[in-house]
């Protein structure tokens, strides 16, 4: 579990708008670490960053925490000579018909400015944090009809809303949020920061330079998004997503979508459905969900996850983690030493150039084993002086207690036997 417990390792965040969760329960306080909201209180603080993409008016809030929360926001770089922005004990809330004792702050800010927030508890509260940030940008609104329009931003913040029918969109200089409602939308995004939602129907959205937040929303979407580091969200549909040269995060949703990944590090969750994805450059994370998954890792080091459904995975030079999941899978290391845990199912590995290490466990199907070298294939299993060991009709198979735990191809027990020391770990 990550622990920003300590200023230096506080959690970094972006966006216009985002809520994170969190815990404090067994932090502690820093030497020279302010009391936050004038609260004398033995400190068990969580640290968070933030940096403001625009000018504007920000809204920090604790609601939903499951705790008597106190928040406060400073600047500065180090935890013993903060100045204080704003901070709050108590914003009582009726919830449910229950008074919630939360904190919130709402102040101007700056673009480019980094704020430092801490989140503590009235004397010794502790507990789960829910923390909220949002920014209020002044935008100029342009609405569009019913009809089938073109509508163009400014060089100001824009808010443009297509409304029904076929619009096509154009984003400018500002800090935009671009809606295009119901119908087949083409939204190009603006040389910013921009916020493109493109509601139903089967929507093309251009993405440019700025960090941007895309959410297509249900249809058959196409999304191409730009130099910036980008989330994007493409909702339910089968779609079809290029990601840029940004750090991107990618949630893909549900149906069969068509993922290719940008040249630096992805994060690309590709929810349910028969999906296809293909890393790039970077150094990707990508967690494919549920549905017969083709994936095809990048030319660095990928953490792949699979999911359940029978997948096929092609990893590629970097040494890369894999874990297939539940499933009959088909598994090609590339040339990287990999580590690769099919998880689940009838599973078959051919494997690369590289040192790598397979996990074998009992009760989860058995794996077959192609291109196995000595002194280069290892395995991760309990116990190797407790298994059997016997050539079979395939290669030599490995069991626990009458389980088969893997048939290694073209080679013979004796190989293993002779050898436990070198090939299992």
């Amino acid at each position: 579990m990550v622990s920003n417990d300590n200023f230096a390792d506080r959690i970094f965040l972006k966006r216009t708008s985002v809520s994170t969760t969190g815990s404090n329960e067994g932090f502690t306080g820093e030497p020279g670490e302010p009391d936050h909201a004038d609260i004398s209180s033995p400190l068990n603080s969580a640290w968070w960053s933030w940096t403001a993409p625009a000018d504007g008016i920000v809204t920090i809030d604790t609601f939903g925490s499951n705790y008597d929360t106190t928040l406060a926001v400073y600047t500065g770089s180090a935890v013993n000579s903060l100045t204080e922005i704003d901070s709050n004990d108590d914003t009582v809330s009726l919830n449910n018909n229950i008074f919630t004792f939360q904190s919130a702050v709402q102040f101007t800010v700056t673009a480019g400015t980094t704020y430092q927030i801490a989140v503590d508890g009235f004397s010794f509260s502790t507990g789960l944090i829910d923390l909220n940030i949002n920014l209020d940008i002044d935008d100029n609104l342009i609405l569009g009809t019913s009809g089938n329009d073109s509508l163009f931003g400014s060089v100001e913040n824009d808010q443009i809303e297509g409304l029904a029918g076929n619009d096509t969109i154009f984003g400018s200089e500002g800090i935009n949020t671009l809606l295009g409602g119901d119908g087949n939308d083409v939204i190009y995004g603006g040389s910013q920061l921009d916020v493109i939602s493109g509601g139903s129907g089967n929507d093309t959205i251009f993405a440019s330079e700025g960090n941007n937040e895309i959410l297509a929303g249900i249809g058959d979407d196409l999304i191409y998004s730009g130099a910036g580091n980008d989330l994007i969200n493409s909702g339910s549909g089968n779609d079809t997503i290029f990601a840029s040269e940004g750090n991107n995060q990618i949630f893909a949703g549900a149906g069969d979508d068509l993922i290719y990944g940008g040249s630096q590090l992805d994060v690309i969750n590709s929810g349910s459905g028969n999906d296809t994805i293909f890393a790039s450059e970077g150094n990707n994370q990508i967690f494919a969900g549920d549905g017969n998954d083709l994936i095809y890792g990048g030319s660095q080091r990928d953490v792949i996850s699979a999911g359940s459904g029978n997948d096929t995975i092609f990893a590629s030079e970097g040494n890369n983690e894999i874990f297939a999941g539940a499933g009959d899978d088909i598994i090609y290391s590339g040339s990287g030493n990999d580590l690769i845990n099919s998880g689940s199912g009838n599973d078959t590995l051919w494997l690369g150039g590289g040192e790598d290490l397979i996990v074998l466990q009992s009760g989860n199907g058995f794996d077959t084993i192609n291109n196995f070298q000595l002194g280069l294939t290892t395995f991760d299993v309990a116990n190797p002086n407790q298994l059997s060991i016997v050539d079979g009709a395939n290669g030599a198979e490995i069991s626990r207690g009458g389980d088969l735990l893997a048939v290694v191809s073209w080679t013979q027990a004796s190989t293993l036997i002779d050898n436990l020391d070198q090939v299992f770990v």
